[in-house]
């Protein structure tokens, strides 16, 4: 198998990110929240949207917004039928690799309730980092953080 994280960047990549958030983020049922194709959080200088590809095929997304020396990971997601099989753990290291490239030390998540169990045992730990974040889609979220560079 041959695994790759890449910045979205063709017309494809923007369409599979789109495609996972949707099915995996924004399912119907799962908040009221609508998804935005063009929010322009995703083009924002500093901030890079991902796709984790397992054979050329994209299997999971995430956001990496640099702020200095502090990353927030953004909108993760794996597509359902590769949940709990291992993928959000090399999404969450392949992220942790390409921050720490960038010169992050510390990564900061909102992390949905029920995904705090899977931060923890990838080394992460609870912490209130910004409450005014804890809106929207982050609204019950669980802030956590992890120290990739001392």
């Amino acid at each position: 198998m041959s695994y790759e994280l890449r910045a979205v960047m063709t017309p494809d990549d923007w369409r599979a990110m789109h495609d996972i958030r949707q099915k995996v983020l924004f399912a119907p049922g799962r908040h009221s929240i609508s998804y935005d194709e063009n929010h322009p959080d995703d083009r924002a200088d500093g901030n890079t949207p991902f796709l984790l590809f397992e054979n050329e095929e994209p299997l999971g997304v995430a956001r990496l917004d640099e702020r200095g020396e502090t990353g927030i990971v953004r909108l993760v997601a794996i597509v359902q039928h590769k949940q709990r099989k291992g993928y959000g753990l090399r999404l969450n290291n392949f992220i942790e690799a390409e921050a720490k490239r960038r010169g992050v030390r510390i990564l900061r998540v909102n992390a949905a309730p029920d995904a705090v169990g899977f931060y923890l045992k990838a080394g992460w730990s609870e912490k209130l980092w910004d409450p005014t974040e804890l809106v929207g889609l982050a609204q019950g979220a669980v802030q956590m953080e992890k120290v990739i560079c001392e």
